[in-house]
């Protein structure tokens, strides 16, 4: 319990420390300070800095995930209402690291960046068995082609992510709309999908 407990100091540290303003990069040696405990500690628990920013991503995202794996195990919803959740839940985990960024937490480049491919790997890597699952559901309907699921379901996810996070190529909003209208009539013609079904995509 102790271990847990200093486990969850290091990560309460980390995420203020995000949360603050501050023009510069957040060292181990300041988790440590505004954790109240030794940098030797720290290492106990984490081997980087790195590792503690991905833990804080986990930590602040996981419920999003558990609620879309909830969801999307329900047997009243269609192949395309399970599409939408996925889809909301995506755009809400990059609002809110918006919301973050907002408080002038990561204006430090390198950074900001780091944060951001740890969020997107975090999203696809949890997001693709439950993507991979309803594009199965689909097949079974008969309401979408697709020979592999798994890897439809990966390249979904990387271009939902890489557009909403909207970090790495940034883009106007009638830009990602436009990408997003394209990307749902691609897969429309691929995948045998109406384009009423995937309007989520083009609002």
């Amino acid at each position: 319990m102790q271990n847990n407990n200093k486990r969850d100091l290091i990560l309460d540290a980390m995420q203020e420390l995000m949360n603050e303003s501050s023009n510069r990069a957040i060292s181990v040696s300041d988790i440590a300070e505004k954790a109240g405990i030794g940098k030797g500690s720290i290492y106990y628990y984490f081997e980087s800095k790195n590792d503690i920013i991905e833990a804080v991503i986990e930590r602040s995202y996981s419920m999003a995930i558990r609620k879309s794996k909830e969801l999307v195990s329900s047997t009243d919803m269609d192949a395309f209402a399970k599409m939408e959740i996925i889809f909301r839940a995506c755009l809400e985990a990059s609002s809110e690291l918006k919301r973050q960024e907002e408080c002038g937490s990561f204006i430090e480049i390198q950074q900001s960046a780091l944060i951001h491919q740890k969020f997107m790997t975090f999203l696809i890597k949890n997001m693709k068995p439950i993507l991979s699952d309803i594009i199965r559901q689909g097949v079974f309907e008969g309401l979408i082609q697709c020979d592999y699921p798994d890897e439809i379901a990966e390249i979904v996810l990387i271009v939902m992510t890489v557009k909403l996070d909207n970090h790495i190529i940034p883009s106007s909003p009638n830009e990602i709309r436009d990408l997003l209208y394209a990307f749902s009539l691609m897969q429309s013609k691929s995948m045998g999908i109406s384009m009423k079904s995937l309007q989520f995509l083009q609002q």
